[in-house]
């Protein structure tokens, strides 16, 4: 079963770059993508109409007819069958979203970390246009204005000793 997620296109590139050219992702039972998209698995919407192809989103494949997974509040065993559950619902949209960004943001500010910290010389710009470059991400899709103002606010709460949300800090 595929499921797709509606991303930011430069998201959409990195996730392309990470998975080896490839927009569809397959995560891996028991992470946090899995639990997050099977999760929000509902009924497709009889008003559901399948958006066009290519775009800015990025496809999750779920590879389980009969999910099963341990409930803790009910103190057993639920099973979700993705034959009828095949469609993320726009709550899960948002936080499948949300989870893959919060991954990019956290690669991305280990990366300048490593990047400022093993070379005093190399500018903040100059730092971010390798990131980019290695993790093929256009210029038309990611601003360098963007990146400059996340990298600022991450160093900002880091040297007030606040944990920012998303940080590889948790």
């Amino acid at each position: 079963m595929v499921v797709s997620v509606q991303v930011h296109p430069a998201l959409r590139e990195y996730l392309v770059c990470i998975h080896n050219g490839e927009d569809t992702i397959f995560p891996e039972k028991g992470t946090r993508l899995w639990g997050l998209v099977s999760m929000h698995l509902t009924v497709q919407p009889s008003t559901y109409s399948p958006a066009p192809e290519g775009g800015s989103r990025v496809n999750i494949a779920i590879f389980n007819s009969h999910a099963q997974t341990w409930c803790m509040d009910r103190k057993r065993t639920i099973y979700q069958d993705t034959l009828f559950r095949n469609h993320l619902s726009p709550k899960g949209q948002r936080a499948v979203a949300r989870h893959l960004m919060d991954d990019f943001k956290q690669t991305f500010r280990a990366y300048m970390t490593g990047a400022i910290s093993n070379n005093s010389q190399l500018s903040i710009t100059e730092a971010i246009d390798e990131f980019c470059s290695d993790y093929s991400i256009s210029t038309e899709q990611m601003t360098y204005d963007m990146l400059r103002k996340d990298w600022y606010r991450f160093r900002l709460k880091s040297q007030n000793g606040e944990k920012p949300p998303g940080s590889w800090q948790k």
